[in-house]
This record gives structure tokens, C-alpha cells and sequence, in this order.
């Protein structure tokens, strides 16, 4: 060997054969499967896509990412790295950086990405951090750009089981609670107790503008069962998805008379 030199990510070589005299270059990358890394603790280990990936995932939170999708984004970053010796390790923050940079290429991936942020920036220490709403918020308007959002001081969104959004409706509500009250009173009574708990349910939930169902749900369950037992049974079988008689008799031996 001649001589050797680092360039962008590869040690470049200068060698001679000692045969012959001909002289001739090799490039040598450092790749993945022998890369390090340094955690934010100062700690080192070894580079893994699995747990690249991993991270991905739980940052999806249930959204459906292809493990086509999922390997073009890891592929991605590991093309990048590119360490300037085998014993230099690349930083972990600047691999959660790469994640950031390619899935803002992709649209569909924004929820994904705002999340991954929040794990990545939300750790003590970290660079640009996320450590609070207004944080969070001034980071939003740095990536996305002021987005002007109608914020109300009570429930307004519901987010529903099969993606859809609607209006929270109490009236709705309302009736669904009624159905389920019937007979546990006079008619007047039940209709009187139904907009009651309708109305604490959306008091409940004040301040969250987006609901889901569940939620919506959960206080209304609450609201039953301080009510009647019966009506909370009827209700429950419904919004709790009963499956058998032994759902009835489970719940129902929990409940006071």
C-alpha cells in the first residue's frame, strides 16, 4: 500500500501490486452491519436495523406502514451514514435526524413523523427539544409552517372507530343514552336524565377539541352506572362490544344493586 486517505465516508486506498508494479486504487466504506453507535448516555452499541425499525413502528402507533414503506425508510438512512473510520461511532441523534429528513418526503407519513419528533426531541438533552405544549407548538409552526385551527372550549370533534371524523352531536348522544335508560323511569324522566348526562359527558371532555368514541363512551358508562345499574348493563353490552351471556353475567356480579 502507497498511501490511504478518507473521503466522504470511504477510506480511499493507493496500492501497488508486488508482482508486477501496477498500481491500482480501492474505496473501503465502513457498512452498516459494523457500524456504532453513541446513545445520548455516552454508551456504545452496535448499529441495528431491527431496532431502527422498531422505533419507526412504535412511533406509527397502529398506522399502517407497509414493510415495504418501512424498509425504503431504513434504507434510506443507512445509506447515509457514513462514519469516517471504523472506530468513530455515528451519533444516535443523528440517525433520528435522517428518520425526520425522509419521512418528510413522504405526505401520508406526517403523523408518523410529528410523532417520532416527539420521542426523539422529547428527551432530556436533546437538541431543538419538545419538553412542553409551547415547545411543541413552535416547533409545529417551524416545520409546517402557522396553521390557523378553530379551538373551542369543549368537545367539537369525534373521531370515530373507522377513521371517520362527525361533529360531536350531545343530542345524539342523548338518544343512544335514552334507548338504553328505557323504562328505568317515565319517559319525561329518562329523556331529563339522558340530556343530563349527555351534557356532563362534552363538560367532561372540555379543552379536547378532537374525541374519540371510546372516550365518549367511558364517561357515559360513568355517568350510568352513578344512575342505574340496569340502564349502565344496556348500555355497555353495546359500546363494550358483549360477545356472550357470560359478558353480561361478568360485568353484572361486579355491580351494586
Amino acid at each position: 500500500m502507497l498511501d490511504s486517505r478518507r473521503c466522504q465516508g470511504e477510506i480511499v486506498r493507493r496500492r501497488a501490486c508486488q508482482a508486477c508494479g501496477h498500481r491500482f486504487t480501492t474505496a473501503e466504506r465502513i457498512t452498516a452491519e459494523y457500524m456504532q453507535v453513541r446513545k445520548r448516555d455516552g454508551s456504545v452499541e452496535a448499529f441495528s436495523r431491527a431496532k431502527l425499525s422498531r422505533g419507526i413502528m412504535k412511533a406509527a402507533g397502529g398506522r399502517k406502514v407497509s414493510p415495504a414503506d418501512l424498509k425504503t425508510y431504513v434504507d434510506r438512512v443507512v445509506q447515509v451514514l457514513k462514519p469516517d473510520a471504523p472506530n468513530v461511532p455515528v451519533l444516535s441523534s443523528d440517525i433520528g435526524d435522517l428518520v425526520l429528513q425522509y419521512l418528510q418526503k413522504d405526505a401520508h407519513t406526517e403523523v408518523l413523523r410529528v410523532r417520532y419528533a416527539m420521542v426523539l426531541r422529547g428527551r432530556a438533552g436533546a437538541s431543538g427539544a419538545i419538553r412542553s405544549t409551547k415547545e411543541f407548538l413552535a416547533w409545529l409552526a417551524e416545520e409546517y409552517g402557522d396553521q390557523q385551527v378553530s379551538v373551542t372550549g369543549s368537545a367539537s370533534v369525534v373521531l370515530k372507530r373507522d377513521g371517520k371524523r362527525e361533529a360531536f352531536q350531545p343530542e345524539k348522544l342523548a338518544r343512544s343514552i335514552g334507548i338504553a335508560s328505557k323504562g328505568r323511569g317515565t319517559d319525561e324522566q329518562v329523556r331529563h336524565i339522558a340530556e343530563q348526562i349527555a351534557s356532563s359527558v362534552r363538560d367532561s371532555l372540555r379543552g379536547q377539541v378532537l374525541v374519540s368514541t371510546g372516550q365518549i363512551a367511558a364517561e357515559s358508562l360513568k355517568a350510568l352506572l352513578q344512575w342505574d345499574a340496569l340502564a349502565y348493563l344496556r348500555y355497555a353490552s353495546v359500546v363494550k362490544r358483549y360477545e356472550s351471556v357470560a359478558d353480561f353475567w361478568a360485568e353484572a356480579s361486579g355491580l351494586p344493586d
